[in-house]
This record gives C-alpha cells, sequence and structure tokens, in this order.
C-alpha cells in the first residue's frame, strides 16, 4: 500500500507536465468551412531580418487554393502566403508559383515537410519540399518582414488583416509542428528536419523557435480545427522519470521489508 501511495503522489506532481508534453505530438485537423481556422497576433520582431516557416502538411481538398498560412499586415495582405499545392509562396506581396512539384500531393493525403526560407542579408526567398529546394528568388533590397500583423492557420485574408476567408483558400487539411524560425534555415537543416517527422529535432533550436507548435496548439480556435494523432509515439521524459522513481521506491521498499 506504501509504494501505491507513494506512485500516486509523483503521479500527481509529473502527470500535468507530461500532459503538456503529450499535446506536442498531436497533429490538427481542419474542417471544409471558412470558420474553420486559428487567427492570432504573435510578436514577429524577431523575424523581421530572417525567418523559416515550416511544417508537416497533409493535403486533403482540391480547393482551388487551400492556403494553410497566411501573415498579414496593412500594407501588405500577403506577407507571408503559403498554399497545399504550391501556388502560393508568397513573401512581401509577391510570389512565384511551383505548382508541378505539388501535382502528386494536392488532395491525396500524403503527409509532406514544406520549408520556406528568407534573410534579409541574402536577399534570397528559397523554397523546400521533403528536405529539397524546388525554388529560389531574389527579394528586394532594404524590405524586411513587418511586424504588427495577424498570423492565420486554416486560410487566407483578404480584403484586410484578420478577414476576408473565401472557400476557395479554405485549407481544410491537416498539419503538424509548423514552426517559424528567426532564422534562415540551411539545406542541410531543413533536410534534417524533413527525416524526422517524429522527433524533437526542432527544440534544439532554442530561442529561434519564435513560433512554436505547442503553442499554436493552445491558440483560440474557430470553427471545426481538433487534435488528431499525428502517427508519432515518442516516450515523455517526464514518464521515463515517473517510472524510474517508482522503480526506486519499491526497491526502497523492498530492502526495509526485508531488512
Amino acid at each position: 500500500m506504501k509504494f501505491v501511495f507513494v506512485l500516486l503522489t509523483v503521479l500527481l506532481i509529473f502527470l500535468p507536465n507530461f500532459t503538456v508534453g503529450y499535446r506536442q505530438y498531436k497533429a490538427l485537423k481542419f474542417g471544409n468551412s471558412t470558420s474553420d481556422y486559428i487567427i492570432y497576433q504573435p510578436d514577429m520582431i524577431q523575424l523581421q531580418y530572417a525567418f523559416s516557416a515550416c511544417s508537416w502538411v497533409r493535403s486533403l481538398t482540391t480547393n482551388q487554393c487551400p492556403s494553410w498560412l497566411s501573415y498579414a499586415v496593412i500594407s501588405s495582405l500577403d506577407e507571408i502566403l503559403i498554399s497545399d499545392n504550391g501556388q502560393f509562396n508568397y513573401i512581401f506581396d509577391s510570389a512565384f508559383g511551383l505548382e508541378s512539384h505539388f501535382s502528386t500531393l494536392k488532395g491525396r493525403g500524403i503527409w509532406y515537410h514544406y520549408c520556406m526560407t528568407w534573410s534579409y542579408s541574402s536577399l534570397t526567398q528559397r523554397v523546400y519540399l521533403n528536405g529539397q529546394e524546388i525554388g529560389s528568388r531574389s527579394t528586394p533590397t532594404g524590405r524586411r518582414l513587418t511586424a504588427g500583423g495577424y498570423l492565420l492557420i486554416g486560410n487566407d485574408q483578404n480584403g484586410s488583416p484578420a478577414s476576408g476567408m473565401y472557400p476557395r483558400y479554405v485549407f481544410g487539411g491537416e498539419l503538424y509542428k509548423t514552426n517559424l524560425f528567426s532564422k534562415e534555415l540551411s539545406s542541410s537543416e531543413v533536410l534534417e528536419m524533413s527525416q524526422h517527422k517524429c522527433s524533437l529535432v526542432e527544440r534544439s533550436y532554442g530561442d529561434m523557435r519564435v513560433i512554436k507548435w505547442e503553442n499554436i496548439l493552445s491558440w483560440r480556435r474557430n470553427g471545426y480545427v481538433t487534435d488528431i494523432d499525428s502517427g508519432c509515439i515518442v516516450p515523455s521524459k517526464c514518464l521515463v522519470s515517473i517510472l524510474h522513481v517508482a522503480v526506486h521506491v519499491k526497491h526502497i521498499e523492498l530492502k526495509v521489508k526485508h531488512g
């Protein structure tokens, strides 16, 4: 009985941390209406001179331009805009299409890894699909990402920031480990992320991971946006610690019992 009491006490102490850790392995599924999205106004200042937007994406619709990430400010509604069919790869209100690379993915329910990178110093926007660079272009000298806008996940913003969600832009798919970093990731760094869907490689970037997936999971949701199983089963460090403590306590109890 003593062992059971101690184990329950340890679980009460550590279980909240375990629950938080578990949520990080959840994916998000978005509904098929214009009201199914997440919108937030994060602090984007750390991303003004360099950023990388990366995510695991599962395309499930054949909408015209299913957009899974949109960052809009008053002066530029498409400051960042990414669709799951390769048509929208916007930065600074300008884009180039890469539809041919996504033709076998659109609406097929296949998980793929996407990264868009840019920096003020390189003046170059790059797009990666499953760890391979599929396109790049030059960006204007002196242009930096504008802070103070709205980040929308699951649709596009038209007319003004935080508004104008149209049916043709409904994402309707699934996302996992969507993160924004305050650096222009190298090709090798992007490749590493694309090879490890169920790892925690993104966490190794520390404070450079400005917009974190685990925070996105806690943002207010509109309409049908729900947690689903990501398919990743990763042991929680907290759970492992609990088991170690339990074994240790039982060992002590047995020593006392047998003198």
